[in-house]
């Protein structure tokens, strides 16, 4: 069975399959101003499965025709990426303690930007220089090795649903290899 990770001092963490809007918050309680779950896109996972809360939290991958991961596999502590979450004085005023970020971890393709399905997801609480680690334990799709080259991409999101984008939201990433330790991660382009 895989131990439980320690988490270094300032981390805010939280289930890392729970991307949505917020714990007990299913699909009759969504946030005011939220879009209905019957306007959502043909094929798009229900609310309480598309990260919506209810307890469920990320998709259910099962229903995309994919395996969940194992929750007693062995997690190698060598694919790992450790670092800080800071904020661009361009985006302080947008940022605020307590709000949700999602960070998701991508492959690099070969102009650097993220490319395919996520390896690695998580959903953090914002506080000053936050310390974050991923590791193969944040995958949400069975067999998905954290490895190579790979973009780390953050979104502060006002309404804490991974799900919407919306203008004022904050965003950053960097590019890593991995095992990668020290990684600044800055918060610097707020969404029009």
């Amino acid at each position: 069975m895989a131990e439980a990770q320690p988490q270094p001092p300032g981390t805010a963490k939280v289930n890392p399959h729970q991307m949505g809007g917020g714990g007990n918050m299913g699909g009759d309680q969504l946030p005011p101003g939220h879009p209905p779950t019957d306007d959502l896109p043909p094929g798009h996972p229900p609310m309480d499965q598309a990260g919506g809360g209810g307890g469920g939290g990320g998709p259910d991958v099962t229903q995309m025709g994919l395996s969940a991961p194992d929750p007693n596999r062995k997690i190698d502590a060598n694919r790992r990426i450790r670092g800080t979450i800071k904020v661009d004085a361009k985006a302080k005023d947008k940022v605020k303690a307590g709000g949700a970020i999602f960070l998701i971890v991508k492959k690099a393709d070969a102009n650097g930007a993220p490319s395919g399905a996520p390896l690695a997801v998580d959903k953090v609480t914002y506080a000053d220089n936050l310390q974050f680690t991923l590791t193969e334990a944040n995958a949400m799709v069975a067999g998905t090795e954290l490895t190579g080259d790979v973009v780390v991409t953050a979104r502060y999101d006002q309404d804490s649903d991974a799900i919407s984008k919306q203008p004022g939201d904050v965003t950053g990433m960097t590019r890593v290899k991995v095992p990668a330790d020290n990684v600044e991660l800055k918060l610097d382009t707020v969404l029009p």
